[in-house]
């Protein structure tokens, strides 16, 4: 993988703070040192460089813990929240007031791989029912790649936002879903057969991480400001040395150089493509990098990247 040679803003660990009481929704704006607070500090750097600040999009937002939308909504004149399940934003709305209800927008059950335009899961589920052979399989879902190519996903917002927001999408696409699905029949098939359905899903799945970055670019008015981030790496015993390794480093060359060839060799492949394809095509001027751990759960720890920047041309 080509190296970045973008600034490095150094790791630092989360610190969990507590909840005050007043706060109906803690949106973690006093926070310091955590995952809240590196995404606000990627925010807060395009807001700041955007001379005009109409619409907003975040894509992924999820359960809406890392972005403080209230405060988002402070900055726009309207905000998109895009997810690919029903959310919270309802009881979001309604516990902030609704001071700021006419200026969010929820969307739900988006799509941003196009696959249900061209039916892929109903034809998938078909196959796997029918126990379709192996390369039937592969070439049906490699010809997907190329079929929702020719759709597209939000036409009614292209060049539409003067920021778009992207909330670790890149891991969630497709993949761990299809590869649950197919888990469920993978003993009716060879072991060669297995692998060759695999590779062909790894196959759609890179695909569709590009397709999402161009979506990406799509949303984006020519002036508008791109935020993204993803959890790169998973720490556990066998690679939680590498903090170590990292802090022992000198110069900030040093780091950069490390902590990407670390992305490379135990990076989440998605991430890993993703962000890359992304930072290849940003500008590198103006541009903020940021890395981060932070901890989901008591057994999950996890290296997280962001960009902040503008889209080449």
């Amino acid at each position: 993988m080509r190296e970045f040679q973008r600034s490095f803003q150094p790791i630092q660990l989360q610190v969990h703070q507590e909840q005050t009481q007043d706060d109906a929704v803690d949106w973690g704006s006093k926070e310091w040192g955590t995952h809240r607070f590196h995404i606000r500090q990627l925010l807060n750097h395009a807001i700041d460089q955007l001379q005009v600040k109409d619409k907003a999009a975040v894509l992924g937002a999820g359960t809406h813990g890392d972005v403080d939308l209230p405060e988002l909504a402070d900055h726009f004149m309207q905000v998109t929240v895009l997810d690919t399940e029903p959310n919270a934003l309802e009881e979001i709305i309604e516990s902030s007031g609704g001071v700021i209800s006419g200026k969010l927008k929820s969307v739900i059950n988006v799509d941003y791989t196009c696959l249900d335009q061209v039916q892929f899961y109903e034809t998938w589920e078909e196959m796997l029912l029918n126990q379709a052979p192996a390369s039937e399989m592969a070439a049906y879902i490699k010809d997907c790649a190329f079929r929702v190519r020719h759709r597209e996903a939000f036409p009614q917002w292209k060049k539409s936002f003067s920021l778009v927001v992207s909330s670790s999408v890149h891991t969630q696409l497709f993949y761990i879903h299809a590869l649950t699905q197919f888990a469920g029949y993978a003993e009716q098939y060879a072991e060669l057969e297995v692998r060759q359905v695999i590779e062909a899903l790894a196959y759609l799945r890179n695909s569709l991480i590009t397709d999402y970055n161009k979506l990406l670019m799509t949303l984006l008015k020519p002036d508008g400001k791109l935020v993204l981030w993803s959890d790169m790496i998973r720490l556990d015993e066998h690679n939680e040395n590498l903090l170590e390794s990292l802090y022992q480093l000198k110069t900030e060359e040093q780091r950069v150089r490390f902590l990407f060839q670390a992305f490379g060799q135990y990076g989440m492949e998605p991430a890993v493509l993703g962000m890359k394809d992304i930072h290849d095509h940003l500008q590198h001027d103006n541009q903020m990098f940021k890395c981060w751990v932070w901890m989901t759960g008591e057994d999950k720890k996890y290296i997280t990247a962001g960009f902040s920047g503008s889209f080449r041309g």
